[in-house]
């Protein structure tokens, strides 16, 4: 269990301790991020790191929702998607830049199908939260009349998260892949304008 700290020097020494600890897993991997060196490289002792996180695992998945909460912050400094699809390429691109990130994000998506792993409650949120925001975002441009009325808002929001999801594991392999326009064109064949037939690929 995480315990969060409510005086400024805690919640700053915290933050710290979770860049130091994405820093590490960036230069060695799940395997070199020891708490010991976490502690070390925060410049605490390793009691005070654990008053903060309680295992490594705990700790790593606490980087992940810190990822997601300033991937938030940096969205409503740029202005709102224009759709989910732009959305989570924006999420790409910006992951794109710090492999650290996916690199982990995709070490404990593994770890997090056991029920029993901190990770899995965080993903069966993540996961729930996209496609319920999804699902609906389709609903609403299809009463609009901007969305084909064809389309199943809960299928398709599925799809484009494993769409996401599965071009970040290509990604680690093969860093040359555009994760961005690999997501945006699953979007548009997905989900077509009223006027386009289901299934229509984009304009070349």
């Amino acid at each position: 269990m995480t315990t969060r700290n409510p005086y400024p020097k805690g919640v700053a020494k915290r933050e710290e301790i979770l860049r130091v600890t994405l820093e590490i897993f960036g230069r060695g991997g799940e395997r070199d991020t020891t708490l010991r060196t976490v502690a070390k490289e925060s410049g605490i002792s390793l009691t005070g790191l654990m008053h903060y996180f309680a295992s490594k695992d705990h700790l790593l998945t606490e980087v992940l929702r810190a990822s997601d909460r300033a991937a938030e912050e940096r969205f409503h400094s740029q202005g709102s998607a224009s759709d989910p699809g732009d959305f989570l390429a924006r999420a790409l691109t910006a992951n794109a830049a710090d492999g650290a990130r996916i690199r982990l994000y995709v070490t404990l998506a593994a770890a997090s199908t056991d029920p029993a792993h901190p990770a899995h409650a965080y993903f069966e949120e993540r996961f729930a939260l996209l496609r319920t925001t999804i699902a609906a975002h389709i609903a609403e441009e299809q009463r609009a009349g901007r969305v084909a009325p064809g389309i199943d808002p809960h299928f398709t929001a599925s799809a484009l998260v494993a769409a996401s999801d599965g071009i970040q594991l290509q990604w680690l392999s093969d860093p040359g892949i555009d994760m961005a326009a690999h997501v945006r064109r699953v979007w548009s064949i997905l989900v077509p304008e009223a006027d386009s037939p289901p299934g229509a690929a984009p304009p070349a």
